[in-house]
């Protein structure tokens, strides 16, 4: 099955910059939802272009996406072992975005029956693709975070419940990871089908202005090695999304932290945001496949 030239319309009526004669053709593709759980998951515009799409014109048409993210490949990169890859969303260029990856290398696996092994990004970032019943596995590195008594500090007065602890990355523009209180998850354990994290409330405003991170608040569920389940809700108004609808870069960070704090190296992670999305990854040696 072939995808044909300029398939996509976002609106009824047919988008100007889809007439430009760089591009080659466009599509959707949603990744982590999960009909069973009532779970959306995100979509991601993909454009794949010939030569001579600047930067300002990416941005310029993910700026009239209703996606969270626009990706963008070079037709003369796609069939090659190793791919060049860029996320937009409507405001601004995307430095990692993993969701974005997948719903590309599941398109064209889907379309053209064949993937890149390697998606690389405008920081030279290594996005490994493996391909397991025709559907994409993506594997990142893992990134330690450290307890941060700074991170949890800022941090105090933009949540509306306590901070137990604060976890973040040493690279700058990376992640911090919180946990909160017992009290915050005993209030909710009582009822196993309430939505904890839902609840939370954000003061996005305080946040963009005392954090340079973008944040992920963690909460878990069930520590049975066998079927572990953690929720998460991730938060980047410092970046242009007051919240994500389904990141899978962030279990990069969230793998190796649970792995730490519970011997987990596997689980089920669902994000906890309007559409909600359902993650599942894997982590060893230092690597996390996620699916």
């Amino acid at each position: 099955m072939q995808a044909k030239d300029n398939t996509l319309c976002l609106t009824k009526r047919k988008p100007k910059w889809l007439t430009l004669r760089c591009i080659k053709l466009t599509s959707t593709e949603s990744v982590f939802y999960s009909p069973a759980n009532n779970l959306i998951g995100s979509s991601a515009l993909i454009v794949i272009y010939k030569i001579g799409l600047t930067s300002k014109t990416m941005q310029y048409i993910a700026s009239q996406s209703n996606h969270p993210a626009t990706v963008f490949l070079n037709q003369n990169e796609i069939t090659k072992r190793h791919c060049n890859i860029r996320w937009f969303n409507q405001t601004s260029e995307i430095k990692r975005c993993g969701h974005g990856t997948l719903a590309a290398a599941n398109f064209l696996i889907k379309y053209f029956g064949y993937c890149p092994e390697v998606f690389t990004s405008m920081s030279n970032e290594r996005f490994t693709i493996r391909v397991k019943k025709q559907r994409a596995q993506l594997l990142l590195k893992s990134i330690e975070p450290k307890k941060s008594e700074l991170a949890k500090d800022e941090l105090k007065s933009v949540f509306s419940s306590a901070i137990k602890a604060a976890y973040s990355t040493g690279d700058k523009n990376g992640y911090t990871v919180v946990l909160f209180n017992e009290e915050f998850s005993k209030e909710f354990s009582k009822d196993a089908e309430k939505d904890d994290l839902k609840s939370l409330h954000v003061d996005f405003k305080a946040l963009s202005k005392l954090h340079k991170n973008a944040v992920i608040a963690l909460s878990i569920k069930n520590i049975d090695k066998k079927n572990a389940i953690a929720h998460f809700r991730y938060f980047a108004p410092q970046f242009g999304v007051n919240e994500d609808s389904a990141t899978g870069s962030a279990v990069s960070v969230i793998a190796p932290l649970l792995f730490r704090l519970y011997g987990l190296n596997k689980a089920a992670l669902i994000q906890q945001s309007n559409n909600g999305a359902l993650l599942n990854y894997e982590f060893n040696n230092a690597q996390v496949v996620i699916y």
